[in-house]
């Protein structure tokens, strides 16, 4: 009787410590979360709320898709609650007076690449040439930028630059001999790579922290609502970790939202981000803010002289590593 008495016990105790999920019937918070493509640079949101971990911790995610910088006006707008978006692109508005700051990054650099004609071979081939980006002003256009004058090439002046608009085009145009090169970026990169183009440069390669993927609030709402930030990240880290432990789940995830149904170009995408990009801690990457700016501020005046603290909160992710919470899930 007594060893009983000490098992109930002690399954009581179990009940008591455990964190419980929230109770059947209870209300969820509602969390609209933006997302800028359906690309496996936001893999770990995607994986978080495929294992229902945003249920777990109190949300109803209502999952945003609002194209490329269109998703940081929607989120000054005060439709969004979260985003994860490139430093670059939230940073552009931020120094504008845009009221984002980043809470955590997931990817510190660049998953682009140079793709060129295989008739060139160095840098000074490509004077007198053609590349090609997305649009002015785009992530690919200030990339190829600063490379190019750290060759020696003016741009617009050595070496012309025009706007395609989407990737497969950019690496139709290399291919059919209408441009040169240009920049490109995963999964184009794989279907280029096999339309017998040559990768001149590979900015994830190039030693330069410049984050593709981070987790931006507002700083209003951060210190209205940090408990739900804490909870927002404490999901999203777990969703991390199921990320790099459930390659089902991965996979799946991608489909849904990745834009991808090929099984092996969603094993090759999982195996590339798992192994090569993503973090399994995402930590902000400081330096990475830094550099983000001192792009920004190579055709923008108002980000020069900006510190990197101005537009970033590292506090809640400190706080979740002090407190134990990142150790035991990654125990």
């Amino acid at each position: 009787m007594q060893k009983l008495w000490i098992i109930g016990l002690y399954f009581a105790a179990l009940l008591l410590f455990s964190p419980a999920p929230p109770a059947q019937g209870a209300t969820l918070s509602h969390l609209r979360v933006g997302y800028p493509s359906p690309s496996a640079s936001f893999f770990p949101l995607f994986a978080t709320k495929e294992a229902g971990l945003l249920e777990k911790y109190g949300f109803n995610t209502e999952m945003v898709y609002v194209q490329g910088v269109q998703l940081v006006q929607v989120h000054v707008a005060g439709q969004l609650d979260f985003s994860t978006i490139s430093s670059v692109v939230y940073l552009q508005a931020s120094v504008e007076g845009a009221d984002l700051i980043q809470v955590a990054s997931s990817i510190d650099n660049q998953m682009m690449k140079l793709m060129v004609d295989p008739s060139i071979s160095k840098p000074e081939d490509l004077k007198g040439k053609t590349l090609a980006v997305t649009r002015f002003g785009s992530l690919t256009d200030l990339l190829i930028r600063p490379v190019l004058r750290n060759w020696g090439l003016e741009p617009q002046k050595d070496v012309k630059l025009i706007q395609i608009g989407r990737m497969p085009d950019i690496a139709t145009a290399i291919a059919q001999k209408s441009v040169d090169g240009g920049v490109i970026s995963f999964p184009t990169s794989v279907q280029a790579e096999k339309m017998n183009l040559k990768t001149m440069l590979d900015f994830a390669d190039s030693g330069l922290a410049l984050p593709a993927t981070t987790v931006v609030v507002s700083r209003r709402y951060s210190k209205s609502n940090r408990d739900v930030v804490l909870r927002f990240l404490k999901a999203y880290i777990e969703g991390t970790r199921r990320l790099f432990t459930d390659r089902e789940l991965g996979i799946r995830a991608l489909r849904k939202y990745g834009g991808i149904s090929d099984r092996d170009m969603l094993s090759t995408t999982y195996d590339l981000f798992t192994s090569r990009y993503i973090k399994k801690i995402p930590t902000v990457n400081v330096k990475g803010v830094e550099n983000s700016l001192n792009l920004i501020a190579e055709s923008n005046p108002k980000a020069k002289n900006r510190k990197a603290e101005e537009f970033m909160d590292t506090s809640f992710m400190e706080e979740l590593e002090r407190t134990g919470f990142i150790s035991s899930v990654w125990k």
